[in-house]
């Protein structure tokens, strides 16, 4: 009991990993405690990120606490929203740290038992929700018929994240630890629950190149002006050229009267 503890208040870290592994040097232990390290940086991640079932995330706002008979009696119960919203900037930060803790869970030779593979399982049950999460919150939020400009790069933000990241590995990670939890009698769900169409990702993933492709337009547009009055230019030079090397061209050949003249004398 941590009240009860000789540390108390007195700064006792219950919570931190090296007090979870204990300083056993037991080397026949290494490789389950090493597990464990990692395991438990999920775990501590996980805890201070989100809640159980990433309702920050798939919830457009969050459900109402349960109101007391005093407070029925006085007022009617509000529904309290999210100090974020869903798909925010910290959320995003949050989910890619709580990816890569999750990823690193993996078992590796000397780390299989019948403990560290319920450890695995619940990483990747919890890593199919964060993703299921994630497609619910873009569902919505692309389904939208009108999209903020301010709101554009961060969605875009989610969907690469989504998209090159949290799908691809967590169905990497599942393949890749389905077949050392079978052997423990352990089985993950063969899909994911809520998945993200590629209509709507493709939707995402264009969101704020409208002003980049306007911009290269306008940037060609400049360019191709410039090379024209570039052309002219040399045009107008080479004309001046060529009058010139006429003009003196007449000036050297002498007249017709003039050789007729010099026969003559002859």
């Amino acid at each position: 009991d941590p009240k009860r503890s000789s540390g108390g208040r007195g700064g006792t870290r219950y919570f931190d990993s090296k007090v979870l592994i204990g300083t056993d040097t037991d080397s026949a232990g290494a490789g389950g405690r090493a597990f464990l390290s990692r395991y438990a940086h999920y775990v501590l991640t996980r805890a201070q990120t989100f809640g159980g079932i990433f309702n920050e995330i798939s919830l457009a706002q969050a459900p109402a606490a349960p109101a007391s008979k005093k407070s029925r009696s006085k007022s009617r119960a509000q529904v309290s929203k999210p100090k974020n919203p869903p798909l925010c900037e910290e959320h995003l930060k949050f989910a890619q740290m709580v990816l890569k803790a999750g990823l690193a869970c993996t078992l590796h030779d000397g780390e299989e038992t019948e403990s560290t593979a319920m450890c695995v399982e619940r990483v990747a049950a919890d890593l199919m929700g964060l993703t299921a999460a994630v497609a619910v919150a873009l569902k919505r939020e692309l389904k939208k018929q009108t999209i903020s400009e301010d709101s554009e790069e961060l969605l875009k933000q989610w969907c690469e994240f989504y998209s090159e990241e949290l799908l691809p590995d967590t169905k990497k990670f599942c393949k890749k630890v389905t077949g050392k939890l079978d052997a423990y009698g352990l089985y993950l769900p063969s899909r994911i629950g809520a998945n993200l169409s590629q209509d709507l990702l493709e939707k995402g993933l264009k969101l704020g190149s409208g002003a980049d492709e306007e911009e290269e337009e306008e940037a060609v547009e400049e360019q191709s002006e410039e090379e024209d009055k570039s052309e002219e230019k040399s045009d107008e030079g080479e004309g001046k050229v060529e009058d010139a090397d006429a003009s003196m061209a007449m000036r050297a050949q002498p007249s017709a009267s003039t050789r007729d003249t010099d026969e003559y004398d002859e």
